[in-house]
């Protein structure tokens, strides 16, 4: 029962829909190579209509970038992890155990050659608050540092632990590499 002034807070079904195709991509990228995923397949396997996809995307591609950028979103909020506020290494820490977790997704990703996708990510949140011109491109070379230890990481089975890979960051940013 909700108390005086409180609002139930409801997902417009748009939004759950967007949600649902998105997860039957990705379970059917687990079982399928993604050129051979139709959008009939994706729809069947969400239970939704057609143009309920087509309302929402105009890709396939177009549901990676949706996934990602609500897993990253999700993740945020969930954690109220802020770049700006924890000491770096820390940050890392909670950024590369993320990135641990959904390791299965970024397999799928590079499997499927949208790794670069998860770059985007890492741009679109890095850049976000910077404050002036040399701010921005300073973040933009963090996130690409970072994308790019990301990538190896992965391609490499993701052997280190998040704490080992916000070490060696660590060490390259202050210039031991």
């Amino acid at each position: 029962m909700l108390e005086k002034g409180q609002k139930y807070h409801m997902e417009p079904k748009n939004e759950q829909s967007k949600r649902d195709i998105a997860k039957a991509l990705i379970s059917l990228m687990r079982e399928e190579d993604y050129a051979k995923i139709t959008n009939k397949d994706i729809t069947d396997r969400a239970k939704l209509s057609h143009i309920t996809y087509y309302r929402n995307f105009k890709s396939k591609d177009e549901i990676i970038q949706y996934y990602l950028h609500d897993i990253t979103d999700s993740f945020i909020e969930r954690t109220k992890v802020n770049y700006d506020m924890l000491p770096f290494h820390d940050y890392l820490v909670i950024l590369f155990t993320h990135l641990y977790e959904q390791r299965e997704l970024g397999e799928l990703l590079l499997s499927a050659g949208f790794i670069h996708y998860v770059k985007d990510e890492f741009d679109r949140i890095f850049s976000a608050k910077a404050k002036s011109h040399n701010e921005l491109y300073s973040r933009y070379f963090v996130a690409g540092g970072l994308y790019n230890l990301y990538y190896v990481w992965l391609k490499n089975g993701c052997k280190e632990s998040p704490e080992e890979l916000a070490d060696l960051f660590m060490d390259f940013r202050v210039g031991n590499a």
